[in-house]
């Protein structure tokens, strides 16, 4: 004996009723149904969105520390040249490292903000 009233068009609670054989052998169903649904749903389910890269937050660090090493490399040989070969001070080698620095700092702050 199983009742099934007229559902109505708001979403309000549907009353069921059933045999208790019925329930169980439905609820047995369902059971039996489920690996069946979950494959389905495995196979129509959209493409899982790709997991974000992480930042080359290290490589671009490098790549800059490169780029700084090597401009400060030029500018010394350069300074060499223009000065015709004289030491540079002790002054002029922390100015370039600073320079470097400031450059390596400046491009993290970029990428950051």
């Amino acid at each position: 004996m199983s009742e099934h009233p007229v559902q109505p068009i708001d979403d309000a609670p549907v009353d069921l009723t059933l045999p208790r054989e019925e329930a169980e052998a439905l609820l047995l169903a369902v059971d039996a149904l489920r690996p069946l649904l979950e494959r389905v749903r495995a196979e129509i389910a959209p493409e899982p969105e790709p997991e974000p890269t992480p930042a080359p937050a290290a490589e671009e660090e490098e790549d800059a520390l490169h780029r700084a090493t090597r401009l400060a490399r030029e500018s010394l040989r350069e300074a060499r040249v223009a000065l015709g070969e004289h030491r540079i001070t002790a002054d002029q080698r922390r100015a370039w490292q600073e320079s470097a620095r400031r450059y390596v700092a400046e491009r993290a702050g970029r990428r950051v903000g």
